[in-house]
C-alpha cells in the first residue's frame, strides 16, 4: 500500500459520499493478557475477522484501522496479503480510546456520509446489522445498538448492596456505532475531552446531541477474555 495509492484513495473519496469505517484495535489488552487484536484465531488475527466483515461489505467504501504504533508495518502486511482494497489508511492509537477514535475520525476526507465506528475485537458483526445501522443513520444522523440486560442488577459499595437498579430501560451497548460524518467531526471538536468516554454516543450525549437505540444482534460479542473465545468458536 504505496503512499501514491493512499493519497489517489483521499483525492477521489473527498468528491464522494461515502460509508468510512474506523476500526478501533488500539487497546492493551489486559484483561486478555496481551494484545487480542492480534491472537491468532483459526490461522489469523482476531482483528482481521472485523477488518473482513467491512471490506466485503458493498456499503461500505473506505477503511480507517487504528492500532498501536508498534503494530502498523505488521497490519499493512495483514492487509496486503488478504487483498483488502477498502482500507485507505492504518493509524496509531492514542492513550485513550477517543484518542484513537479521533485519529481514525481525521483519516476522513469525504464531505458527507456515515462514520461507521468498531471495535476491532468484534469479530462477528454481521453484514445485516452493518446495513441496518447504515439505514437507520441516514434518518436519525446517530444510532447505536444494543440488547437489554437480561440479569437483576445490584448497586453494592464494600461487599454491601446499597440498591436493586431498575432494569427495564437498561442497555448492554455493542459496536458498530453509526453517525453522520460531519456530525461526530463537530462534536469531537467541541467536546471536553478531558472527560473519558467509554463510548461515541456518550460524547454526543453529553453535548445534547440525540442518539436513538435499537436492538442489537447477541451474537456480535467483544472478545474481552481468554474464555471468550470459546463462545467464538460455538458462533463463528
Amino acid at each position: 500500500m504505496s503512499d501514491r495509492i493512499l493519497t489517489f484513495c483521499y483525492f477521489w473519496l473527498s468528491f464522494v459520499m461515502q460509508n468510512h469505517a474506523i476500526i478501533v484495535a488500539a487497546g492493551k489488552g489486559h484483561r486478555f493478557g496481551g494484545l487480542k487484536q492480534f491472537y491468532p484465531f483459526r490461522g489469523r488475527p482476531l482483528l482481521w475477522y472485523a477488518l473482513d466483515a467491512f471490506e466485503t461489505n458493498r456499503n461500505v467504501h473506505a477503511i480507517t484501522v487504528v492500532v498501536p504504533q508498534s503494530k502498523t508495518r505488521h497490519l499493512k502486511r495483514v492487509i496486503e496479503q488478504g487483498r483488502m482494497k477498502k482500507v485507505c489508511a492504518v493509524v496509531s492509537g492514542g492513550l485513550r480510546r477517543q484518542d484513537s477514535v479521533l485519529n481514525g475520525i481525521n483519516t476522513i476526507k469525504s464531505r458527507s456520509g456515515i462514520a461507521i465506528i468498531h471495535d476491532g475485537v468484534r469479530p462477528v458483526v454481521s453484514e445485516k446489522l452493518v446495513n441496518r445501522g447504515i439505514r437507520l443513520c441516514t434518518k436519525h444522523k446517530a444510532v447505536i445498538f444494543g440488547s437489554p440486560v437480561p440479569d437483576t442488577l445490584k448497586e453494592v459499595k464494600n461487599h454491601v448492596v446499597i440498591r436493586t437498579v431498575p432494569r427495564t430501560q437498561l442497555y448492554l451497548i455493542q459496536t458498530p456505532q453509526f453517525f453522520d460524518i460531519n456530525l461526530i467531526k463537530n462534536a469531537y471538536r467541541e467536546a471536553d475531552l478531558t472527560i473519558e468516554y467509554t463510548d461515541d454516543a456518550a460524547l454526543l450525549e453529553d453535548l445534547g446531541i440525540p442518539v436513538y437505540l435499537y436492538q442489537g444482534d447477541r451474537l456480535n460479542i467483544k472478545v474481552t477474555q481468554r474464555i471468550d473465545l470459546r463462545l467464538l468458536s460455538k458462533i463463528v
